[in-house]
């Protein structure tokens, strides 16, 4: 639909559904989707489409266009292409593209969540954005970003109830398995944490930060190859070691625990579909990731994160 407009494609989406036989009754959430290139669109839709089998929305991708002239052109997707959503791309050109509320409000679903993503570049202030005004949950993806160190600064900086980084799912997995093994030891002495991966990945940043503050020994970020998070060792006060290690290109890990023999355990490598999953599942504020991000990552020895 060129040179159109979002009450326009908002009938056009009715009576496409009406033709082809579907509803929106399905639909759980919207989630808008901020993008920057067709790169963008391209990676955020294949996540969305993977999430929609957990969580059926309808989708809307705001891209700005290259021209200047004011106009906006769009696109629908729907059937087996959306996966189990409805997908809408607005193409948003010249100054159609800066007022996003306006665009995206007539194509709200009624009496759902609005989720807003955002797949490349991070606002100074998520809530404070057009976008971000309207929902009730706000995604962002420092785990993808080239400098991760000053995206997470701004999140923090900026923080609102709501508001997530797609970096904080990257790490569950691996906050999950290391409770669980500290939990075995209840009388353990910890005196410190080493965590190895790579230093392009939130991930790594947020985990560091949350065992820092969880359980206030030092922890050393080490930077390594592979994987995102390659390995996590604690040193006791008796010179013993535990540690969770995965090997880079596996889906397992070794869980190494004092007297016990080590043991392989299922610890998946998980993509943007994974992640979105996980954060759309509960859409009331994270307290454990605010405190991370508010708290922990002050205590890392990076002053990025001091001011």
């Amino acid at each position: 639909m060129n040179n159109t407009t979002s009450a326009d494609v908002g009938m056009r989406l009715e009576t496409q559904r009406e033709t082809e036989g579907t509803g929106a009754l399905g639909r759980v959430l919207t989630l808008i989707i901020m993008a920057k290139t067709e790169g963008g669109v391209r990676d955020a839709l294949q996540a969305a489409g993977g999430a929609s089998r957990a969580h059926p929305s309808r989708i809307i991708v705001v891209l700005p266009g290259e021209s200047e002239k004011d106009s906006l052109d769009a696109e629908i997707r729907t059937g087996t292409e959306s996966g189990a959503s409805e997908v809408i791309i607005l193409r948003a050109n010249g100054r159609s593209a800066d007022n996003v509320k306006t665009l995206v409000m007539p194509l709200l679903l009624p009496d759902t969540p609005v989720v807003t993503w955002w797949i490349q570049e991070i606002p100074e202030n998520c809530a404070a954005t057009d976008a971000g005004s309207i929902a009730q949950r706000r995604i962002t993806t420092a785990r993808t970003s080239h400098e991760p160190v000053r995206s997470l600064a701004k999140l923090r900086h900026s923080y609102t109830p709501g508001d997530t980084d797609l970096s904080w799912a990257g790490c569950s997995l691996w906050r999950n398995y290391l409770a669980s093994m500290l939990d075995e030891f209840p009388g353990i002495k910890l005196v410190s944490a080493r965590v190895n991966g790579t230093d392009f990945s939130g991930s790594v940043y947020l985990l560091a930060a949350w065992l820092r503050l969880l359980l206030d020994i030092p922890v050393e970020i080490i930077k390594g190859e592979g994987s995102v998070i390659n390995s996590v060792y604690f040193e006791t006060d008796k010179g013993e070691t535990l540690g969770l290690e995965r090997s880079p290109g596996t889906d397992f890990a070794t869980m190494i625990r004092p007297g016990r023999k080590d043991q392989m355990v299922a610890l998946n490598r998980r993509d943007l579909a994974d992640m979105l999953i996980e954060d759309l599942r509960d859409l009331t504020p994270d307290y454990a990731y605010e405190q991370v991000l508010t708290k922990g990552l002050e205590l890392l020895d990076y002053p990025a994160f001091q001011n």
